[in-house]
């Protein structure tokens, strides 16, 4: 069942119209048709079963049918501190699917990508609509937070107060797949860029109180280490218990 992020007002009486691009997807690759039943989430956490009404290309209504709590978010809030790489668009998806609650990007020393600043604004309005549309297809409940680029104190800072920082380093000596998880309290994931992080910024990460730790035997690229971390400590908090 085809699944959209709404805003509250378009659901508020009982009634959703969606237009624009969400409007020529129904219409245009999901081929939705009249009497199909469509699932929206809306941004005061809520999900409703809509059926459809009316199909045009830029323009699809449908009346409201059921209402509950939106469901597809894990109990732990998980942050992911991603050193920025060529693949970052890859990852954002990929981190929006899993679970993560917000995604920060960072430059780090040994980032070989260099983002022109001028165009800040613009990466960001794109790593939002992937993490917006991979949400989407994921089922989740909520759309995550793409934070802009920065740096890795700027990061840090930014976390949820209390967050347990991990931050994943191939010579660490505790697997994050043992970790004892507590589901109530904040994480933070930290992932380095190729190459990892340099000495100066796993000092950094060591006073902000990081705990060391690895995936495994083998060494992950990048583009994959934070998925697959994300995947992990969700599984230990519990999340990957049970179905839909």
């Amino acid at each position: 069942m085809p699944r959209l992020f709404v805003t509250r007002d378009q659901v508020g009486d009982g009634t959703l119209v969606v237009e624009g691009a969400a409007a020529r997807h129904l219409a245009g690759s999901l081929r939705i048709e009249p009497g199909e039943l469509i699932q929206v989430v809306d941004d005061a956490g809520e999900e409703h079963g809509v059926r459809v009404t009316s199909v045009a290309r830029a323009r699809v209504a449908g009346s409201i049918v059921w209402s509950r709590p939106a469901s597809g978010e894990p109990h732990l809030r998980l942050d992911v501190v991603q050193g920025l790489i060529r693949e970052i668009d890859e990852v954002v998806a990929g981190l929006a699917e899993v679970g993560a609650a917000a995604i920060r990007p960072v430059v780090a020393a040994r980032s070989v990508t260099r983002p022109d600043p001028t165009r800040a604004a613009a990466r960001l309005r794109r790593w939002s609509e992937i993490a917006r549309e991979a949400a989407e297809l994921a089922h989740r409940g909520a759309v995550p937070r793409v934070t802009a680029l920065t740096d890795l104190a700027g990061a840090l800072a930014e976390l949820p107060e209390g967050a347990r920082i991990l931050a994943c380093m191939v010579d660490a000596a505790v697997p994050l797949a043992r970790l004892e998880v507590d589901a109530a309290r904040p994480a933070a994931l930290v992932i380095g860029p190729e190459g990892g992080f340099d000495p100066g910024e796993a000092d950094r990460l060591r006073e902000a109180g990081a705990e060391m730790v690895h995936l495994g035997p083998r060494v992950l690229p990048a583009r994959r280490a934070a998925i697959v971390a994300a995947g992990l400590l969700l599984a230990r908090a519990g999340d990957l218990d049970h179905g839909r």
